[in-house]
């Protein structure tokens, strides 16, 4: 007789995932072990380090300790693998852009090059202490997140068998998804106007008129949301599709970065959504296993922000790296660095003035073909400090937008709701998982959190109406066109697609 086996997506049926057993007690004894064995830690990084440098090593500590107990609280909280969790990917990308800066500000001792940012970081002068303050903020904002995601995530959810109808259909959605999305490349390939640096890449189609203008985005919502879906339907029928789909992940990544001179995130959402579409559609990934990809992948795309720095020779990259140890800011100082800069601004009173319709932003991105620039935060911040930069140079995210308003207490209230959030995606999901269209939402709101973190809390709710929902509307209204012939219901296959 043959083993059954659980269905795709069905993770907390796996081994791995067995319910923990342990009781309220052990749990205040691990998070008591864990808490003393920071404070130890502490203890004797202050016997080898300066004062100095202990204003960046004791929140660095905190950071690590809270992060450890969340996953410890979610594992005995879910019942399930971590890596398939939103919260958890959140978090770790969170403690990455903690973590980075701050050991990089201890090799270079504090000695900021002028153009350490290629901004104004050096030049505000930044000491340990406001160094190590800042970084308690990114404590405040990963702990609130993590409360807020347990608080609400509550425990496993019932399991639902996977009985969505036959995917014998998808080959030709399939085929006719690859035909948009490659017709879409070829357009805004033509629409493109020269494009010599990064810079550039994101002015490409200002010179066109406003109906090409419009065209081109719509080209890009198609060919940005199309990804998602081809994914999605592909991870279906993974033993079919297997070949194809690791073919066209990595010529997208690639085309990708080289399409837009060195922008990474679309390739680092394209991979992420790889690995979060495997996870729930083949075989759950081990949390060791994630950690390994996930470092993997901060240093790979940290290697290519160098090569892009380098004006994309290898060679003066590796001369910038290896020879003169040359030491700058990279993308995991990007949420950090923006943030401190505007806390500064606040501590010194000397915030320019803010509309109070910029608090509502989010909000008001969701609607297309008006102009979102007047009261976009970013906006805001490049007017004011880098009014000659042609598109906005920096991020903000949660931390920053807090500085604009109301200080920590405004952080701590974002960093709730920014968990909350993704746990109620997380519910919703896991509801109706055995819907490919659900499954295709949480997967890109669980490949482009990172973007949560960049530039603020609902930043992804503009996402998913602006892109993600008219390539899944169009994608249906193929699956209704769409007509199989009567013989072939006999013959389609019947293979379980979760």
């Amino acid at each position: 007789m043959k083993k059954k086996q659980g269905n795709y997506g069905d993770f907390s049926q796996n081994d791995q995932a067995k319910a923990p057993k342990n009781s309220a007690e052990e749990a205040i004894i691990i998070v008591a072990i864990i808490a003393v064995a920071t404070v130890i830690l502490g203890l004797v990084a202050a016997s080898i380090f300066t004062t100095q440098q202990m204003y960046i090593i004791r929140p660095l500590l905190a950071a690590g300790a809270v992060f450890i107990i969340f996953s410890y609280f979610l594992r005995l909280q879910v019942r399930a693998n971590l890596f398939g969790e939103i919260g958890f990917i959140y978090l770790a990308l969170a403690l990455a852009y903690t973590v980075f800066p701050a050991i990089k500000f201890l090799m270079i001792d504090f000695n900021f090059p002028l153009d350490f940012d290629g901004l104004n970081f050096a030049v505000l002068l930044p000491q340990p202490a406001e160094l190590g303050t800042h970084f308690w903020r990114h404590v405040l904002f990963i702990s609130g997140v993590a409360v807020g995601f347990l608080a609400v995530r509550g425990g496993p959810l019932p399991l639902r068998p996977f009985n969505e109808k036959s995917a014998c259909r998808y080959g030709r959605i399939i085929a006719i998804m690859i035909a948009i999305m490659g017709c879409c490349v070829c357009a805004l390939t033509l629409l493109s106007a020269s494009v010599t640096t990064y810079i550039e890449h994101y002015i490409r189609f200002d010179n066109l008129s406003w109906p090409l203008r419009r065209f081109a985005s719509l080209c890009l919502i198609f060919k940005s949301g199309g990804y998602f879906v081809l994914l999605a339907l592909m991870f279906s029928q993974y033993r079919k599709y297997k070949m194809l789909i690791f073919i066209v992940v990595p010529v997208v990544c690639a085309f990708e970065i080289v399409y837009s001179l060195g922008s990474r995130i679309v390739a680092f959402t394209i991979l992420l959504a790889f690995f979060g579409f495997y996870h729930f559609r083949v075989t759950p990934i081990s949390l060791k296993k994630g950690i390994v990809f996930l470092i993997a992948l901060a240093f790979i795309f940290s290697g290519i922000g160098i090569i892009r720095a380098a004006n994309y020779r290898l060679e003066n990259a590796l001369h910038e790296v290896i020879k003169d140890k040359k030491i700058q800011a990279s993308e995991f100082e990007a949420v950090y660095c923006t943030g401190f800069h505007l806390y500064v601004e606040r501590a010194q009173g000397t915030l320019p003035p803010r509309d109070w319709k910029m608090f509502f932003y989010e909000f008001t991105a969701v609607i297309p073909f008006i102009d979102h620039a007047k009261h976009n935060p970013q906006y805001w911040y490049a007017w004011n400090y880098f009014p000659e930069a042609v598109v906005p140079p920096t991020t903000m995210g949660a931390i920053a937008d807090s500085a604009i308003w109301g200080g920590e207490f405004d952080l701590l209230v974002r960093s709730l709701i920014n968990g909350a959030i993704f746990a109620l995606l997380t519910r919703w999901f896991l509801r109706r998982r055995k819907k490919w269209w659900a499954l295709t939402i949480y997967i890109y709101c669980y490949a482009t959190c990172i973007l949560a973190l960049k530039y603020s809390v609902l930043f992804q709710l503009t996402l998913l109406v602006r892109v993600l929902l008219p390539t899944l509307l169009l994608t249906e209204v193929l699956f209704r066109l769409q007509k199989t012939p009567a013989f072939l219901k006999k013959t389609c296959t019947t293979e379980p697609v979760a």
